[in-house]
């Protein structure tokens, strides 16, 4: 039986990223700079090395500097259990599911242990990767964001954008000077104040001064 490894998954995840994107050592995880955000790119896999691999789907996320630097800022002195400021999050996901004529089931259960055998999944996987640089353009801007936000309800919001959501709704609706800004802010503070839940109202108020005096 021949030997698939991480050298030979790489091999062909590196087949299936866009040239432009920077593989991130010796991980199928990949990310495009750009200004003022991140586009990034994971490869799920199930390893079974020597053997084979089993290429799940991609996780297809963007970062916004301008969001996480806010949320973080406000995170370092109104600390929230289980966040870290330092640690390098996800703005919105989800771009690399709902993708049409993807086997999942495929994916899910198909070995890839040699070239012979990528080559069953690989059309599937490059759909996801043709999904993922749609997801990319259509979410290039903030407003573009808080416009497909404003038609999501239930799970489905929080598949979209990173928890805690309501809080970067918050900086989103700042940013975009969206006219319910103000409202929505204070609601939320006034749901945790209400909730009893001190760690959150003290992190929802102390975002949105910041919010406010910018």
């Amino acid at each position: 039986m021949a030997t698939y490894n991480l050298k030979n998954l790489l091999a062909h995840t590196d087949q299936l990223a866009p040239a432009d994107f920077k593989r991130q050592g010796n991980e199928p995880y990949y990310i495009k700079r750009l200004q003022d955000r991140e586009l990034r790119m994971y490869f799920s896999v199930d390893q079974y090395y020597p053997h084979s691999a089993v290429i799940n789907g991609i996780m297809v996320d963007i970062s916004i500097d301008v969001i996480e630097t806010i949320f973080d800022a406000i995170l370092r002195n109104h600390p929230i259990d289980g966040l870290d400021p330092n640690e390098k999050k996800d703005t919105i996901g989800g771009g690399g599911a709902n993708i049409p004529n993807v086997d999942r089931e495929l994916l899910h259960t198909q070995d890839v242990e040699d070239d012979a055998t990528f080559a069953i999944v690989r059309p599937h996987l490059e759909l996801i990767v043709q999904g993922a640089i749609q997801f990319y353009e259509d979410f290039s801007t903030l407003q573009s964001i808080h416009d497909h936000l404003e038609t999501l309800v239930g799970r489905a919001k929080g598949n979209f954008l990173q928890q805690p959501m309501a809080s970067r709704s918050m900086i989103l609706k700042k940013l975009i000077n969206a006219p319910d800004y103000q409202t929505y802010s204070q609601s939320i503070v006034d749901f945790y104040v209400g909730e009893n839940n001190t760690e959150r109202a003290n992190f929802n108020s102390a975002l949105m001064a910041k919010l406010d005096s910018m």
